[in-house]
């Protein structure tokens, strides 16, 4: 059965070091006794580069460190998030490579700290781990020294005062452990509430991308001719006209009713949510960032419109698109199935072209009999010097530290310090093993993939809009319905945005 993307490990971990800390330019002179170690499928002490370049190691006493996190995918046979720093074991008692490579990282940052960091993965809903447990904890017990959620349920611990600002606790956020892109779009009047880095995996799980079917695109344009994607997409020709192009007059019928349904042929598999993903990919925001950190409006502008409108045209097209959350699919299945019973089983069953989704949906297809590959969202035209990936705002995770006598004074710079320490460990142990995770399966190899990875990766960008959430009305939420009325929503509620913008400031002490 043909499986997908294997790599030599010598390129996963030359990608691996360009790629999960976003963009990082200069790495130091760090990788090039790892990649050589790569090669041999040796480790030794000198592939353990970034670990290296952590200030001396301090002595913490035996202090432990409690760890709340959500466990994302709990009871999702397909989406396998094994925990970030502390892990889910299986129920056979063996461990992934994966959390092999936690487990090292762990190990040996609790040694050389003498320390202890434990925690719990909590099965319960994003509403009640914010309430019930973390919310729960600032009040009373400050047991939680840091987190590790997604930043969209949070919006009102920023205004309530609930979070550290991380640039207090002494961690350093130029290494190259930390994603860069993140440090800069999400700090807020100088203030970083968020980061994410080689500590943390499922925020990669969550980037959004392209997945393609090699073998329908060799039927369609010659054998072989699937090579000619990832070649637009390294010479940044990769747009949406050209996505366009290829997913208009794929539609087939399948089941002979003459009815365009779920069970038939598209050229692109997406959902209404993936509009805000076009704007992305255009280079916008929702809410964007002024030169001094703060925040401005930034939808109502000529690009947004023009890039929502040309995807809502794209997916008003029933018979080469299927959009896996209109009403004929949600009155059919339930909320929790219509994305598998849809755009998932199509995709699976190799009668989708494309399918835009995140990351996190690759467990769905490791014993799919088609050969699929990985590119980037495509630029909305050719003006743009770059590509621009986000991830899920519901379904990814960023490491943030509650306030407390436990985040305070010197205790909040050892959170600071360890914090630093484990992102260095993960760097060298866990993300080449993240990258064997996403890359190899079974004994095909496309290294071409690696190398999308690897840009989609470096061009990630956060909107702010997203992580202030409610507090600004949901912005980008107005660009997800299938229809040409983004302009007029916009209109309506503007004023309203950006008054509750002019009120951030104060909301947050930033004053």
């Amino acid at each position: 059965m043909k499986k997908y993307l294997c790599l030599l490990l010598a390129v996963l971990i030359v990608a691996a070091c360009f790629s999960a800390c976003g963009g990082k330019e200069d790495e130091e002179s760090a990788a090039p006794s790892e990649a050589e170690s790569a090669a041999s499928g040796e480790t030794s002490e000198e592939s353990t580069t970034y670990q290296n370049m952590l200030p001396e190691a301090k002595d913490f006493g035996g202090r432990t460190f409690n760890i709340m996190e959500r466990w994302f995918g709990y009871a999702s046979e397909a989406i396998d998030f094994q925990g970030e720093v502390i892990w889910q074991e299986s129920d056979d008692g063996t461990m992934s490579n994966l959390n092999l490579a936690k487990r090292k990282a762990l190990e040996e940052v609790q040694k050389k700290y003498n320390c202890t960091v434990t925690g719990e993965m909590s099965t319960e809903g994003a509403g009640e781990i914010r309430d019930n447990i973390v919310r729960a904890d600032i009040m009373s017990t400050h047991e939680i020294d840091f987190c590790f959620e997604t930043y969209y349920y949070y919006y009102s611990f920023i205004q309530d005062g609930l979070l550290t600002d991380l640039n207090t606790l002494g961690i350093d956020f130029t290494k190259p452990w930390w994603d860069q892109n993140a440090v800069k779009d999400l700090s807020l009047y100088g203030k970083l509430y968020y980061a994410l880095g080689d500590i943390n995996t499922y925020d990669n799980d969550g980037t959004f991308v392209i997945l393609f079917n090699k073998d329908l695109y060799d039927e369609r344009f010659g054998e072989g001719s699937y090579k000619e994607l990832y070649e637009l997409a390294e010479n940044g020709e990769w747009t949406f006209e050209v996505l366009k192009d290829k997913v208009t007059g794929f539609g087939t019928e399948e089941t002979g009713d003459n009815v365009r349904d779920e069970f038939d042929s598209y050229g692109l598999l997406t959902e209404t949510a993936n509009l805000y993903m076009h704007v992305i990919a255009a280079g916008e925001k929702s809410v964007d960032k002024t030169p001094d950190d703060g925040l401005v409006f930034s939808l109502d502008q000529e690009r947004v419109y023009s890039a929502v409108d040309a995807a809502v045209d794209l997916y008003l097209d029933s018979n080469d698109v299927l959009v896996a959350d209109l009403p004929a699919y949600t009155s059919k299945y339930d909320e929790g199935s219509v994305y598998i019973d849809t755009v998932i089983k199509a995709f699976k069953e190799g009668r989708g072209l494309f399918y835009m989704c995140g990351l996190f949906h690759l467990p769905y297809f490791r014993d799919m009999e088609d050969d699929f590959g990985i590119l980037p969202v495509p630029k909305f035209d050719s003006t743009q010097d770059r590509y621009y990936h986000t991830m899920s705002p519901h379904n990814t995770s960023v490491v943030f530290v509650p306030v407390g006598p436990q985040s305070a004074g010197e205790n909040g710079q050892q959170i600071g310090t360890l914090l630093d320490a484990l992102g260095a460990y993960s760097k060298d142990y866990l993300t080449p093993e993240y990258y064997e995770k996403q890359l190899k399966r079974g004994d095909a190899s496309d290294p071409d993939s690696a190398k999308m990875l690897d840009v989609i990766f470096e061009s990630r960008t956060f909107d702010i809009g997203t992580v202030l959430g409610a507090m600004l009305s949901d912005p980008y939420k107005m660009c997800n319905s299938l229809d040409h009325g983004l302009q007029a929503r916009i209109a309506s509620q503007k004023d309203i945005i950006e008054m509750s913008i002019e009120d951030i400031p104060t909301k947050i002490g930033a004053e």
